[in-house]
């Protein structure tokens, strides 16, 4: 594993490679979020292209050379066979994130900061229609390794200032599903091990720590328990502007473990999602503006406590509800055909108060994409976010807890489209909704490269 001390390298290598196309203008190819299924392919019997094989072949743009400054990954095409491999139903993907980050102020303490941590993301998306002829089915296997905690726990929040900080993490299994389609896409089923980040409360703005925000209230919604085990999804898209989502996830769940103990004995219980998601295309003089706007009921099966006063009898429950909102919207598009402009973004989330330390949540930012000129690729956003204690732990537990919140800044420069290197400032207002810990301040730098 690279560690922290390694930065300086990586950003050497990178402004070496740019160095040598700086006249270079070149648009990325899309670096699609683990769980994104491969792009849909033409309707059976339909032909891709009126062109001849060899005429097709001809027209193949020669394979990308290795640490290609326009490349759209620093291995390249391995010589076309990466092009062959996909071109036959194997997509490989491999991703390395670094993270530097220090206190500057306040938090439960700034010594022994700055901190680094690091992960890798192995994708292997197939075809399995292409492999295997099972028509309209393809699989996924996403495997991970995590090294550090950063400095989460010094700044000491409700949640996490840097999501991609999970510790010293061996090689282990992050998805592993089959996807079955069935009447002319318009139904879906995934089954396997799932990542319910992936499946449920998406954001285009602010869905991934290794490409967007850093903070894990600004990456997801912290009332939504997205589970990572054993479970399956359905998927309804009746009309292109409407889809729904059912789901179900173990409970139980273990992280880093396979799930078979918990998920399938005869006490288990699942997490149920249900989601509405809705495309909004606004027109514009200079082109349509995408957005989706969803709202969600999550079904928490898990044993809680209720918060009640000292003089009443404990009991539990496991009936805990709760509903979300997540919306993405483009609002400005600097010109037809263009990828540059503006977005905005919001999300909601309640849970039960008698059941929950914090049971409001909510978020909101905007992203540019070409905010400087001639930088085309780089994309600058802000955002906040919020989770108050329920009315209930304030009564019960702490009079004193309240509101902790977040801000958060970030630019990510586009050195090549397969090295980007992102500034990232946060401000932690009241970190973990308690008096004692004082406001805090973090700076750091998020490398990611592609392979």
């Amino acid at each position: 594993m690279i560690g922290a001390r390694s930065i300086p390298m990586w950003i050497a290598v990178c402004a070496a490679v740019v160095g040598s196309s700086a006249a270079a203008n070149v648009v990325p190819a899309a670096d699609a979020l683990p769980g994104t299924p491969p792009s849909t392919p033409a309707p059976p019997g339909e032909p891709t292209s009126s062109a001849s094989p060899q005429d097709r072949q001809a027209a193949q743009p020669p394979p990308q050379a290795f640490a290609d400054p326009a490349g759209a990954t620093a291995t390249g095409d391995w010589g076309g066979w990466r092009r062959d491999l996909k071109s036959a139903g194997v997509d490989f993907q491999l991703y390395y994130n670094q993270q530097f980050q220090a206190v500057l102020k306040g938090g439960r303490t700034t010594d022994g900061s700055p901190r680094g941590s690091a992960s890798f993301d192995l994708i292997l998306i197939l075809d399995l229609e292409k492999l295997s002829a099972m028509p309209e089915t393809e699989a996924l296997i996403h495997a991970q390794q995590n090294c550090g905690l950063g400095v989460n726990a010094y700044v000491d929040g409700l949640t996490q200032v840097n999501d991609d900080a999970d510790g010293h993490v061996d090689l282990h299994v992050g998805q592993a599903w089959v996807r079955k389609h069935f009447l002319d896409r318009r139904v879906s089923l995934t089954v396997g091990f799932l990542d319910f980040q992936t499946i449920v409360d998406r954001n285009a703005v602010a869905n991934s720590e290794d490409k967007q925000f850093l903070h894990q209230m600004l990456d997801n919604n912290p009332l939504i328990p997205l589970n990572i085990g054993l479970g399956a999804a359905l998927s309804l898209k009746p009309i292109p502007q409407y889809t729904f989502i059912a789901g179900a996830g173990d409970a139980e769940s273990i992280l880093y473990k396979p799930g078979f103990s918990t998920a399938l004995h005869d006490d288990s219980a699942f997490f149920a999602y249900l989601e509405h998601e809705i495309t909004l295309t606004l027109p514009s003089a200079r082109g349509s503006l995408p957005g989706s706007w969803r709202v969600g009921l999550v079904y928490d099966p898990r044993d809680k406590n209720v918060l009640l006063d000292e003089d009443e009898k404990p009991r539990t429950r496991t009936d805990d509800y709760g509903y979300y909102v997540s919306a993405d919207q483009r609002v400005f598009r600097e010109q037809a055909g263009s990828e540059q402009g503006l977005s905005i973004f919001g999300r909601y989330g309640y849970r039960d108060s008698r059941l929950n330390r914090t049971n409001t949540f909510w978020s909101a930012g905007v992203s540019y994409r070409g905010l400087i000129p001639g930088r085309d690729n780089d994309v600058a956003a802000f955002g906040f976010a919020a989770q108050t204690s329920s009315a209930q732990y304030r009564r019960f537990v702490n009079e004193t807890a309240g509101t902790e919140a977040v801000y958060e800044l970030y630019y990510a420069i586009e050195l090549t489209p397969w090295c980007v290197l992102t500034p990232d400032v946060q401000y932690v207002h009241n970190p973990g909704a308690i008096d004692g810990v004082g406001h805090a301040v973090t700076a750091g730098v998020r490398l990611r490269l592609s392979f």
